[in-house]
């Protein structure tokens, strides 16, 4: 089984004595439900599952009067179980988005206190029956991702020491022992080729095959497309689709910026904003925007009308760009499809750290992958391994505008 830092936001709250509902979202694949079961298994002695995509008539539960009376009436009645024990049960609504009555008994749950309830859902902000998306003060929301490389170092077998020894050397701005530096560097080119979905990185890890592992991120994709088909109306899909498709193009482009015309001959914002903002909302993509100026805070600097779109995990990218790029970035070319992997690698790590994503692009060379707020300082970070322009432009940002740190990432 692999170890999640999701598991350590499960305890907390289960620890809490008066604690609200949980509700955790997150794409399709990242694990919610396994990961709730498993808890479940180690924190309860019943679990009830009600899924509300695998069995829709599940919904008619909570057609009626929310109070605790005829809730737990109609869940014995429904699924017919005798597990509903009074401090002893879990109530996991899973895909909760497909029931708005279900999120609303959850807090009537919650306080009746007789039983425990954690919400999850994968299409969050993208269902068409407009689901409810703010957060209520009576649930405690969290975002769960796919694996980041700490996580997937820990699949690996790599021990808390030997991450915490790396971050010391980070921290401290010293060399890395070059035999530890080379593991980790192996270790991350696989992470960019495999990604970090937990069904791919098991596998990966038991079989060790990459045909495999592209079979199973073609899978995830069209899972996605599925999740389109079935909560956008027909006249939507296509353009939602056409948009998702078009990522590897975008991407291997030397100069990133999501460009409509990319999708469809003479496409344009008119025709294709709305679906870029849903594959967001749905929690497919990852959006970075550019900025006007460098300085603090970001938001306030950025153009919402110019944009890099990645994938919610690499290993996504990696699949549809196939076995050449496996090959390539395995053997230690991370420049190849102009390091469209390598970027968008290190798009997901920040955002799974809790970063928003912005980026610089001058005419010039002057021109930066992101833009972070580091320990409260501007900080430029350079991913892109194909010469030193980078570097140039590294200095450049210093000796010219307010920033005075910058990470550098060269494999």
């Amino acid at each position: 089984m692999l170890r999640r830092k999701m598991t350590d936001v499960l305890e907390e709250w289960f620890s809490i004595e008066d604690k609200k509902a949980l509700f955790i979202k997150g794409p399709r694949g990242v694990g919610k439900s396994f990961l709730v079961e498993q808890f479940a298994k180690e924190h309860y002695d019943n679990l009830i599952t009600i899924n509300f995509e695998t069995n829709p008539l599940y919904k008619s539960i909570f057609a009626g009067s929310l109070d605790m009376g005829n809730l737990t009436k109609q869940i014995t009645l429904k699924l017919q179980t005798s597990k509903l024990v009074p401090r002893k049960t879990l109530i996991f609504l899973d895909e909760v988005h497909l029931c708005e009555r279900a999120r609303d008994a959850a807090p009537v749950f919650m306080e009746d206190g007789r039983f425990d309830v954690i919400m999850a859902s994968s299409v969050y902000g993208g269902n068409q029956n407009k689901f409810d998306t703010d957060i209520r003060e009576n649930e405690y929301l969290v975002t769960m991702h796919s694996l980041d490389f700490e996580e997937f170092l820990w699949a690996n077998g790599v021990s808390d020491k030997t991450i915490s020894e790396v971050e010391s050397h980070f921290n401290a701005k010293t060399p890395i022992p070059i035999a530890l530096h080379e593991e980790f560097i192996s270790l991350f080119k696989e992470y960019m080729v495999i990604g970090g979905l937990p069904e791919v990185v098991y596998s990966f890890i038991h079989k060790h095959n990459f045909k495999t592992v592209i079979r199973l991120q073609k899978a995830i994709l069209r899972q996605y497309e599925k999740d389109i088909d079935k909560y956008l109306k027909k006249t939507d899909r296509r353009k939602v689709k056409q948009c998702l498709n078009s990522l590897p193009a975008q991407l291997v482009k030397e100069y990133k910026k999501f460009q409509y015309g990319v999708v469809e001959d003479k496409g344009n914002a008119r025709k294709f904003e709305s679906s870029i903002l849903w594959l967001h909302d749905a929690d497919m993509i990852h959006i970075s925007f550019q900025l006007e100026d460098y300085k603090l805070p970001l938001a306030n600097h950025a153009r919402y009308d110019i944009f890099k779109v990645y994938y919610k995990d690499v290993g996504l990218l990696t699949g549809q760009l196939g076995y050449v790029a496996q090959q390539e970035i395995i053997d230690g070319n991370l420049n190849v499809f102009n390091s469209a992997v390598l970027e968008s690698a290190v798009a997901d790590l920040l955002v799974k750290q809790g970063y928003r994503l912005y980026y610089v692009q001058k005419p010039t060379n002057l021109s930066m992958e992101f833009m972070i707020r580091y320990n409260n300082v501007l900080t430029a970070v350079s991913c892109n391994d194909a010469d030193n322009t980078k570097a140039k432009a590294m200095d450049s940002l210093f000796e010219n505008h307010e920033i005075s740190q910058g990470i550098e990432l060269t494999v």
